[in-house]
């Protein structure tokens, strides 16, 4: 009776491992037909990613390039544990993702590292750790450690989210997209979740337009112990809300925006928190569009003051303490604290505001 129990559990097993070798020869026919047997049960498991639904490219190597075309649009690299670019740091870049041409903004693309927070990317002082080229290309819960700048991204429909970066020597985050707030196909910036702690430059530098960084009491985006300072965001009709910068040697945030359209295109800031910073703890600066009468009553705000499209003065909505002094033209509001917005320019006229979209 017990030898009968052994040969079948003995058939179990190998009929177990008869299924998952065929499996992998199914998702990489070079692997199974060139690996010794011996390896066939040792294989980086990065081929199970092929079995996720919409995944594609892997396994992840440094320096790899991911060009979009009709043959991966709209799929996913998941890295998995075993990808090569996790097992020893970058000597430039990490990966880099290019969707460009006339067919660009009907396609898509999207890194998913499934939160590798224990095994970042890592590289030197130089390269991008990971880089997106172009429209609609998104990153999802990916860890950077080192490199020049951790993540980059240049091009309007970005979307990057619950990522984090460490120790670059320049910038944490560099996101750019030029699309102007005229131009009624801008899709817009999407960026919360994310961290930048301990990076030479600024944490986040977003020289971008329309940026929706998320709303409500969480803190969507944190800038901790970054050199030049926590949030740069240098554009018009931004939307930044639940955000934190603490211990930065500049600025916690230094938030401009130059055009009259900006408050009818959703520029905001609100919901912020900013402490221990070696500058200012908030410098806002935007025009005055007419929309943020303090104090006063009427469409010339009598008896009060404008303040710059956008910012929020509801107490309590904005919290600071121990940072900078704020600069001159700033008007008062937590001053002592350094909360400093800043009116740019003369009044938007009436005329000027009916051409915004």
């Amino acid at each position: 009776m017990r030898n009968s129990i052994l040969a079948c559990v003995l058939g179990a097993v190998m009929s177990l491992y008869g299924r998952s070798a065929l499996a992998q020869t199914s998702t990489t026919t070079s692997t199974a037909t060139t690996a010794p047997p011996s390896s066939t049960t040792t294989a980086p498991p990065s081929t199970t990613t092929t079995t996720i639904p919409g995944s594609c490219c892997g396994p992840a190597t440094c320096g790899m390039v991911i060009n979009v075309d009709a043959s991966n649009n709209g799929k996913t690299l998941f890295l998995a544990a075993s990808d090569p670019i996790l097992s020893a740091p970058c000597s430039g870049n990490g990966i880099t993702v290019i969707n460009k041409g006339r067919n660009a903004v009907n396609q898509s693309f999207t890194i998913d590292c499934q939160t590798n927070q224990s095994n970042p990317i890592t590289g030197g002082p130089t390269g991008i750790g990971i880089m997106l080229k172009g429209v609609n290309l998104s990153v999802f819960n990916c860890y950077v450690d080192g490199f020049g700048t951790g993540m980059a991204s240049n091009g309007d429909g970005s979307d990057i989210e619950d990522s984090q970066v460490q120790n670059a020597s320049g910038d944490g985050f560099y996101v750019k997209s030029r699309v102007k707030i005229t131009n009624l196909n801008i899709i817009g910036v999407t960026f919360t979740g994310n961290g930048a702690f301990s990076n030479g430059g600024w944490g986040f530098n977003m020289p971008a337009n329309e940026i929706f960084s998320g709303t409500g009491t969480t803190f969507n985006n944190i800038a901790d112990t970054n050199g030049k300072g926590g949030f740069y965001v240098k554009g018009d009709g931004n939307a930044l809300s639940g955000n934190e910068a603490f211990n930065n040697g500049g600025p916690g945030f230094l938030i401009i925006s130059k055009s009259c359209c900006s408050g009818s295109s959703g520029q905001s800031f609100d919901t912020a928190t900013a402490s221990s910073n070696v500058g200012p703890g908030i410098v806002y600066e935007a025009r005055d569009d007419g929309s943020n009468c303090v104090g006063g009553s009427g469409p010339s705000c009598t008896g009060g003051t404008f303040y710059p499209t956008g910012f929020d003065t509801t107490p309590g909505g904005i919290n600071a303490a121990d940072n900078g002094p704020c600069p001159p033209g700033s008007l008062p509001f937590q001053n002592g604290n350094g909360v400093c917005p800043i009116v740019l320019r003369a009044p938007c006229s009436q005329a000027v505001l009916n051409r915004c979209p």
